[in-house]
C-alpha cells in the first residue's frame, strides 16, 4: 500500500502526509503544524528540525543534486520520505541522533523493504547523488530561504 502511494506521491505534501500516516501505524504518535523550508545549506547537512520550532527545513542543493542525478520519480520520493521521516520524529521530540537513524532504518525496512530505493536512502542518503560536484558548484550561490506551501495538510488556520 505504501509503495504505491510513494510512488505516485505528487509533492513535499502528499509525501509528508504518508510520513505522518507511517509513523502514526508504527509508533502512535502524531503532531500536525509543521512547515517547510528549503534552504541552501551546506553539503554535509541534509535536513535539520530544531527542537522547539515548528518548522523542517531541507537543504535545497541536495534536493536539486539528487534530481539531476535520478532518473526516476520513486528515488526522489523516497530520498524526501526519508528525510522527511528522520526530521519528523526530531519534531516528536527523539532527540538521540542515533536513535532516529534506528528508527527510521526499521520504519522504512519495515515498510517498503530492503531492496526498495527508501531503504537505500535511510541508509545511506547521499549515494543517490549521482554527481557530488554538484553540490559543491552550488556552494557559492545562495536563494533565499523558500516555505513549501500546502505542506502539513492537518494545519488549518483558525476560522472564527
Amino acid at each position: 500500500m505504501y509503495k504505491k502511494k510513494l510512488e505516485e506521491a505528487k509533492g513535499f505534501g502528499e509525501i509528508f502526509s504518508l510520513v505522518k500516516n507511517v509513523v502514526a501505524e508504527k509508533l502512535g504518535i502524531h503532531r500536525a503544524g509543521l512547515s517547510l523550508v528549503l534552504m541552501d545549506l551546506p553539503p554535509n547537512i541534509l535536513a535539520f528540525h530544531e527542537m522547539g520550532s515548528n518548522a523542517i527545513v531541507m537543504n535545497r542543493r541536495t534536493l536539486e543534486a539528487i534530481a539531476l542525478g535520478i532518473n526516476d520519480k520513486l528515488t526522489g520520493n523516497a530520498y524526501i520520505f526519508v528525510t522527511l521521516l528522520h526530521e519528523y520524529l526530531h519534531s516528536l521530540g527523539f532527540a538521540e541522533e542515533d536513535r532516529v537513524r534506528s528508527l527510521v532504518h526499521d520504519i522504512v525496512a519495515d515498510v517498503f523493504g530492503k531492496d526498495h530505493p527508501a531503504y537505500l536512502a535511510a541508509v545511506n542518503p547521499l549515494s543517490l547523488v549521482g554527481d557530488k560536484q554538484i553540490l559543491l558548484k552550488r556552494l557559492n550561490s545562495s536563494e533565499p530561504p523558500s516555505i513549501v506551501k500546502d505542506f502539513d495538510r492537518e494545519s488549518m488556520p483558525f476560522i472564527s
